[in-house]
């Protein structure tokens, strides 16, 4: 969880997706950012939402993320068109509403016609391609707006329909939003020429359109008529921001990759962005010590690109798209030229350029989360350390407490009762050391007899086995389960290790031979390592009495038949349907599955 806390809070401050992936490295959520850091932090800060299915929903969601990953776009509408194209190819389950086949919508100019229409359409591959597409938009209520007001400086025919000759027109040729192409009000040069104008728009070129808006902006503005204005204005900002520029989705069909590489004096980082049938679809990282390597710095660019196509090499790209010359990029040709002759490796053209910053911006944000994890893992390991040394000093210890042990118990009513211990090494977890316990001598609620218990089978372990005793050990609760925990230690003649109990519901530590409890204040770097120590004991203890209470929910009676285990069981319940089929099978019948020697146990057990 450190780890996932270090990937989060050293996330860029930019726009792009997010990925979250589970345990087995699957992404099970993919999201849009205008700011990464800030999105992706709102899943693990905001606890309470207003629709309580969809908290349940977040906070399960949340229970699953082991790692995150991203890739930075150049702005949100790059954003909003790589997150649908991610979600169609990954599928991920907490993702559903576009896991369907809809797309993005287009503007379809049909030169194909002697007048052109102009349509909003998705899917443009399914139209004759004579015809041009413009796209994809991330609003279509946006773009609609915009081909509205395009209308009315420059009119178009918008028919379902191609143009053919009418008598009368219809009412768009009325309010003059069409010029008349049916009824032969205009010429066919002269309407190509405003569609002409409608295109070098929607392509970007849009001076000639914002000059006209400005003007009647400025005219409205000078008869104070401020209203209309701001009218024109609200178009203006409206234009600006539905032709804002998008390179992860291309207008022709290639398989490329473009590579971007950046570092500094400690890291390196290298980003693969990989296009395929026009579509930005994944990206491979690549994030170097250069303290651990031993290439020349100058060497590393090339090296790492050599084994990531040798070992892709059935399926490579048709191009490999460099930031900038390198003189040892001829052996990397001369290798892949062998296994897939027409490959090209060229710096990037015009067209490339948007994707160029993109990749390298990608390599530029990773040096800079690398740093800020580093920088994060330093503050907290000064803080712990200085938590340690305050703990040798506010609880009077012989030596700063290396090692913690932490003891919990979890129960309801008695019934399926464990305890917990778990092993804390310079203030930091150590899964190694984890103990669960499964409760014996106690069958109703007690909590400080099971702590006792608990502490005992652990210390007597150790002395038994003459391993290595801990610096301090820390109880979940106050007076009674520190006094279980003393006279534990006092009974197996251990001296000298500190013991001290850390109540919830005050946060007060008790000490032993101390009337009233020690109260840290809550930004206390000791008072959080306790709690961190006494969470941590808490969450183990609680996942073995889930393990418990399911296993007695779900469990069969075949369970208790000494010599019957879960492997067994299951081909009997699958076999015969039940636990009834079961007892109801005859000799034969369970010899057939089981053998003779079981089928024999089961008859006799199940008298």
């Amino acid at each position: 969880m450190l780890d996932l806390e270090l990937q989060r809070k050293s996330l860029p401050n930019e726009p792009g997706i997010y990925l979250f992936k589970d345990k087995s490295n699957k992404i099970i959520y993919i999201g849009k950012a205008r700011n990464l850091r800030k999105r992706v932090s709102q899943y693990f800060i905001k606890s309470t939402h207003n629709d309580p299915y969809y908290e349940e929903k977040i906070k399960d969601l949340v229970r699953r993320i082991k790692s995150i990953d991203y890739i930075v776009t150049e702005n949100e509408k790059e954003a909003s068109i790589l997150e649908n194209i991610q979600i169609k190819k990954h599928l991920p389950r907490f993702n559903v509403i576009m896991r369907d086949s809809k797309s993005y919508p287009w503007v379809g100019i049909f030169y194909s016609e002697d007048f052109p229409r102009i349509k909003i359409l998705r899917n443009p591959q399914w139209y004759s391609q004579e015809n041009l597409f413009l796209g994809p938009y991330t609003d279509k209520k946006e773009i609609r707006r915009i081909l509205r007001d395009l209308r009315k400086i420059f009119p178009y025919c918008s028919c379902n329909k191609k143009v053919q000759k009418r008598q009368r027109p219809c009412l768009y040729y009325q309010l003059k939003l069409c010029p008349g192409p049916c009824i032969s009000a205009i010429e066919k040069a002269e309407y190509l020429e405003n569609i002409k104008k409608i295109e070098l728009f929607l392509k970007g070129e849009t001076e000639e359109l914002k000059s006209q808006i400005k003007q009647k902006m400025k005219i409205s503005a000078e008869k104070q008529t401020y209203e209309l204005a701001a009218f024109w204005r609200d178009k203006l900002e409206a234009i600006d921001h539905s032709t804002a520029s998008q390179h992860v989705l291309l207008d022709h069909e290639v398989n490329k990759d473009i590579i971007g590489y950046t570092s500094n004096k400690n890291y390196a980082a290298l980003v693969i962005i990989h296009i395929r049938e026009g579509k930005m679809s994944n990206k491979s990282s690549f994030n170097l010590d250069l303290r651990e390597k031993l290439n020349l710095r100058e060497e590393i660019f090339i090296s790492v690109l050599e084994q990531y196509y040798q070992d892709i090499k059935y399926t490579l790209p048709d191009i490999i798209v460099i930031p900038k010359k390198d003189e040892g990029i001829k052996l990397l040709k001369d290798l892949l030229k062998d296994i897939k002759k027409t490959i090209q490796i060229r710096t990037p053209i015009v067209d490339e350029f948007g994707l160029i910053r993109i990749a390298l911006k990608n390599a530029k944000v990773m040096i800079d989360q690398q740093i800020q994890m580093e920088d994060i893992k330093q503050k907290e390991d000064d803080q712990i350390k200085f938590a340690l040394q305050k703990a040798k000093e506010m609880l009077n210890l012989p030596v700063e407490p290396r090692i913690i042990e932490g003891f919990d118990i979890s129960n309801i009513e008695g019934t399926n009762a464990t305890g917990s211990m778990v092993y804390f090494l310079e203030g930091k977890p150590y899964n190694k050391y984890y103990r669960h316990y499964k409760i014996r001598s106690k069958s109703t609620p007690d909590d400080v007899a099971m702590m006792r218990e608990v502490i005992k089978r652990r210390y007597l372990f150790l002395i038994e086995n003459g391993f290595q005793l801990p610096d301090l050990i820390l109880v979940d609760g106050g007076k009674g389960q520190l006094n279980a925990g003393v006279s534990v230690l006092k009974e197996l003649g251990i001296e000298g290790i500190p013991i001290i109990g850390l109540a919830k519901r005050f946060e007060e530590i008790y000490i032993p031979g101390e009337k009233e409890p020690l109260i840290l204040p809550k930004t206390s770097p000791l008072l959080k390592l306790f709690q961190r120590v006494r969470d941590e004991a808490h969450r183990f203890a609680v996942r073995l009495h889930k393990k418990q209470r399911k296993k007695n929910i779900t469990g069969s009676l075949l369970d208790d038949i000494k010599g019957i285990g879960p492997a067994t069981r299951n081909k009997l319940l699958t076999h015969f349907g039940s636990f009834e089929g079961v007892k109801n099978a005859s000799f034969e019948e369970l010899a057939q599955v089981v053998g003779k020697k079981l089928a024999e146990l089961l008859k006799n057990s199940l008298k």
